[in-house]
């Protein structure tokens, strides 16, 4: 994959226009955009936040060298107040366990849960890039389309200028007819700059989705422009259970829902198990009276509790229950808000779909009909029978009819790509 981002951005520096097609653009976009990276960075801080909540079972070890000295009054354990002048050093090594079983547990239950949703939130970025920049590269594709069918108009009706033009010279027909069609040749050149306008708006937005260098000429493979069907005929219903079973948003809320279900057992239950205090240091202890050095050997320390806290954090705590309780209930409401609008998004693709398919039909028995009128009208010029205006009108209505189905298969399938994204394929 760098190689071949290499091989593109070498390519986007010359001056010529770079053809991209589908696959390339949801590949760079899947691959080179900055969104994508954050919540894979996100991801990768929730993994190990939740490797760090299981370590916190391991004791902790320390290694280590003190010296402590004492010179002038001191006072023993009977009471009594003495003047005493001496040191000792140690050296060893200490175990220590200060465990809150319940509250380790569960926090680190709950942090697994919220690695598994920054997951599926990932997941969820990266498909919405790639959907952006599948809209915008059809985008692209049908402004392309729309210059290609005006410049072949424009290339026609300056055929025909030419051919007015001729039997103007030759007395066959008048100026003013010549006149109409100039203008209409204006006019054709005046919508494909128009149209080139926007071809390069759209081309600036793919590459900001793509994240290439804004001056990036891109132009899109026009074999793409054929009406693909990728969902095969699917009921709604179907399509619905789908989504359901495979949206990463739900999956992310779903774990999200089992993180705040063991934040509140954490608060309910982990109180509830004693806290756990054990130590054991073992090295050697030297020292005495006064520059008494020696006196060195073994020292061994030990202990052992158990405690329950009282209070916030502890038992008795019933706000921390009735928040982690809320927080539980608000996971429930978001995930059913985002099953709705998951439900939403299926079906208005769905319905967007079968619209632009009936549309596409719709346009082609237009488009059948405009042809056969620009060539009734064209044979009605050349035998005299017909005016220029006639023809023009012709020609102007063919023209429409196609650009109009260029949008329906556009249209097609950016919904066809909405609904696979929409039913989680």
């Amino acid at each position: 994959m760098k190689h071949f981002l290499f091989l593109l951005l070498t390519a986007t520096a010359s001056a010529a226009p770079m053809h991209v097609d589908l696959p390339t653009v949801m590949k760079l976009a899947g691959a080179n955009n900055d969104e994508i990276e954050l919540a894979r960075v996100k991801h990768a801080e929730s993994i190990a936040e939740s490797k760090l909540a299981w370590q916190r079972f391991w004791p902790t070890l320390s290694l280590g060298v003190g010296y402590r000295g004492h010179e002038g009054r001191i006072q023993d354990v009977a009471g009594a107040i003495f003047d005493a002048r001496k040191q000792q050093y140690t050296v060893g090594t200490a175990v220590v366990i200060d465990w809150s079983p319940g509250d380790l547990y569960y926090s680190a239950l709950a942090a697994k849960q919220k690695a598994i949703a920054a997951e599926q939130l990932a997941e969820k970025s990266r498909r919405d890039i790639v959907m952006e920049a599948t809209a915008r590269y059809f985008d692209l594709l049908a402004t392309e389309a729309s210059v290609v069918i005006l410049e072949d108009d424009l290339r026609l009706t300056q055929d025909y200028e030419k051919q007015i033009g001729g039997a103007v010279t030759a007395g066959t027909a008048f100026r003013a007819d010549l006149l109409r069609v100039k203008t209409q040749v204006s006019r054709a050149r005046l919508t494909i700059r128009q149209h080139q306008e926007k071809r390069d708006l759209a081309a600036a937005a793919l590459a900001e989705t793509l994240r290439l260098p804004p001056e990036t000429e891109l132009r899109p493979a026009k074999a793409d422009l054929v009406p693909v069907r990728l969902n095969g005929k699917k009921g709604v219903a179907s399509m619905l259970t789908d989504a359901v079973q495979n949206r990463p948003e739900l999956k992310a809320a779903s774990a999200a829902n089992s993180a705040a279900t063991f934040e509140r057992d954490r608060a309910r239950i982990a109180p509830l198990i004693p806290s756990v205090q054990a130590g054991y240091n073992f090295g050697g202890l030297g020292g005495g009276f006064a520059g008494d050095m020696g006196n060195f050997g073994d020292s061994q320390d030990f202990y052992a509790g158990l405690g329950w806290k009282i209070g916030p954090g502890g038992l008795f705590d019933k706000q921390r229950l009735v928040i982690a309780g809320a927080r539980e209930e608000a996971t429930v409401l978001q995930a059913g808000q985002i099953k709705a609008a998951i439900g939403r998004e299926v079906v208005e693709a769905a319905a967007k779909s079968q619209s632009a398919h009936d549309q596409i039909a719709i346009n082609d028995e237009a488009v059948t009909a405009a042809e056969e009128m620009a060539k009734l009208a064209k044979e009605r010029q050349a035998s005299q029978l017909g005016v220029v205006l006639e023809y023009l009108l012709a020609r102007e209505e063919l023209t429409r009819a196609r650009q109009s189905r260029v949008m329906a298969v556009t249209d097609f399938n950016k919904a066809q790509h909405e609904l696979k994204r929409a039913i989680g394929n």
